[in-house]
C-alpha cells in the first residue's frame, strides 16, 4: 500500500512539473563577451539541479576520503569490542559448566576492551580459584582493582574467595573496606558472618547476624542454629567472669531470651561462675512456660541451690506436665538428695519402666547399693551397660545421690 501512494504521488509531481514547464515559455541569456548563450528557463533550471548534484557528490565523496582513517579506527574498535564482547560471554558460559581452563583463557581475549578489563578479570580469578592456582588468583585480582568501576566487585570477590579457602583475616578485612566505602550489602553481610564463624569472632557474628535478621536475608532455622552456637560459645568464654556472664545475659534480646538452648547455656555460664541462684531463676522462669528436657536435667544438678526448695518446684512441674520420663528421674535425684529413699526409688522406677535409659539405670544402681540391696544394684549396674555409650556424658551425675547414713 505504501509503495501505490509514493508511486502516485511521484506520478502527480511529474505531471506537474511537465505541465509547469510547458507553459513557461521564458528563456536565461548568459553573456560571456564575445559569446551569447540563449537557453529556456527549463534547461537552465535543469541543468543547475544537475550541477548542484554532481558538486554535492563530489563534496560527499572528498569528505568519505578525508574520514577515512577515522572510520578504519573506528571500524577496528568495534571489531575489537565485538571480540571482547564475546569472549567476555564464553568465558562467563564455560565458568558456570565448570570449564575452569577454558574459561580463564576465554576471559583474557576480553582484556582488549579497557571497559570489560574488570569483569574480566575478575571471572578469570574465579576460574582460577576454582582450579586452585592462587597465585595466578592473586594476580587476577591485583588487575581488577587496577580497573575503573571494579573496586567494589574486586573486594566481594576477594571476601568471597578468602571465606571459602578459610582466610577468615583476608575476608573480614576486604569487607570492612568495602563497607566503609558505602552501605552494607546484604552478600557481604553474608560473607562477614561466615568469616567471623570461621576466625570464631562470636561477637561480631551475633551483630551481623542481627542486621541480616532484620531484612529477612537467611532462613530462620538458619539464623536459629547459628544464634544457639554463638551465644553457647561467648557463654563458655565467659565461665569465670560473673561479671561478664551476667552483661552477656543482659545483653540478650527479648526473643533471644526464649530460646532453650540459649537459656541452657546462660544457666551453665552462670553455674560455672559461682552464680547457681541466678541459673535457677532463668531455668524456673523458662519451665514454668514449657517443658524443656535439657532444662530439668540441669536443674537437678544444681547443687548450691536447695533440694528442698527444687523438689518443690520439680513436683508442681510434674502436676502440669505429667509424668515425663527427665522429669521423674530429676525428681528421682533430687529425693535421694533429701534422704527420700522410697520415693527416690519410686520416681526412678517409674521413669526406667518409662524410658529405660542408661543414666536412670545408674541412679537406680547406685541408689540399691547405698540401701545395701546389692543384688539389685548389680542387676541394674548391668542394665545401664547393656542401655549403650549414648548417655556416658551423664553419668557423672549421678554421684548426686547422699551417703545413705
Amino acid at each position: 500500500m505504501r509503495r501505490v501512494i509514493w508511486s502516485m504521488l511521484i506520478v502527480s509531481a511529474a505531471v506537474g512539473l511537465a505541465m509547469l514547464m510547458r507553459f513557461n515559455h521564458g528563456n536565461v541569456a548568459v553573456l560571456w563577451p564575445p559569446y551569447r548563450v540563449d537557453v529556456s528557463v527549463n534547461f537552465a533550471v535543469l541543468m543547475l539541479v544537475v550541477a548542484f548534484v554532481i558538486v554535492h557528490l563530489l563534496l560527499v565523496a572528498l569528505s568519505n576520503a578525508l574520514n577515512l582513517p577515522a572510520r578504519v579506527r573506528e571500524y577496528r574498535e568495534r571489531r575489537r569490542r565485538e571480540t571482547a564482547l564475546a569472549g567476555l560471554r564464553d568465558s562467563l558460559l564455560a565458568l558456570f559448566e565448570g570449564r575452569f581452563g577454558r574459561a580463564e583463557r576465554l576471559a583474557q581475549s576480553a582484556l582488549g576492551d579497557r571497559s570489560l578489563a574488570g569483569a574480566a578479570s575478575l571471572v578469570a580469578a574465579r576460574a582460577a580459584h576454582r582450579m586452585r592456582e592462587s597465585e595466578r588468583r592473586d594476580r587476577w585480582l591485583d588487575s581488577a582493582r587496577e580497573e575503573p568501576g571494579a573496586a567494589n566487585a574486586q573486594l566481594m570477590t576477594a571476601a568471597e574467595l578468602a571465606v571459602e579457602d578459610h582466610r577468615a583475616g583476608d575476608a573480614i578485612a576486604a569487607i570492612e573496606t568495602l563497607q566503609a566505602a558505602g552501605p552494607r550489602h546484604i552478600h557481604a553481610l553474608r560473607i562477614a558472618l561466615r568469616a567471623y564463624e570461621q576466625s570464631g569472632d562470636w561477637q561480631a557474628a551475633i551483630h551481623a547476624l542481627r542486621q541480616i535478621e532484620k531484612r529477612s536475608a537467611l532462613h530462620p532455622a538458619a539464623v536459629r542454629g547459628l544464634k544457639i552456637r554463638a551465644y553457647r560459645a561467648l557463654f563458655a568464654a565467659r565461665r569465670d567472669d560473673p561479671g561478664a556472664v551476667q552483661q552477656l545475659y543482659a545483653s540478650l534480646a527479648p526473643a533471644d531470651r526464649d530460646v532453650d538452648e540459649i537459656i541452657e547455656a546462660a544457666a551453665q555460664a552462670f553455674a560455672a561462675a559461682g552464680r547457681p541462684e541466678q541459673a535457677a531463676r532463668i531455668v524456673e522462669q523458662a519451665l514454668e512456660l514449657r517443658l524443656v528436657v535439657p532444662l530439668v536435667s540441669l536443674y537437678a544438678q544444681l547443687e548450691a541451690v536447695p533440694a528442698r526448695e527444687r523438689l518443690r518446684r520439680a513436683e508442681a512441674w510434674r502436676g502440669r506436665y505429667g509424668d515425663d520420663p527427665v522429669l521423674l528421674r530429676a525428681l528421682g535425684r533430687l529425693c535421694a538428695a533429701q534422704g527420700l529413699w522410697g520415693k527416690a526409688e519410686e520416681f526412678l522406677v517409674l521413669a526406667a519402666g518409662m524410658a529405660p535409659d542408661r543414666e536412670t539405670h545408674l541412679l537406680l544402681a547406685q541408689l540399691y547399693e547405698r540401701l545395701g540391696r546389692a543384688g539389685e544394684a548389680h542387676q541394674h549396674y548391668r542394665l545401664a551397660a547393656l542401655a549403650g555409650p549414648e548417655a556416658t556424658a551423664l553419668a557423672p551425675a549421678a554421684t548426686v545421690v547422699p551417703d545413705a547414713t
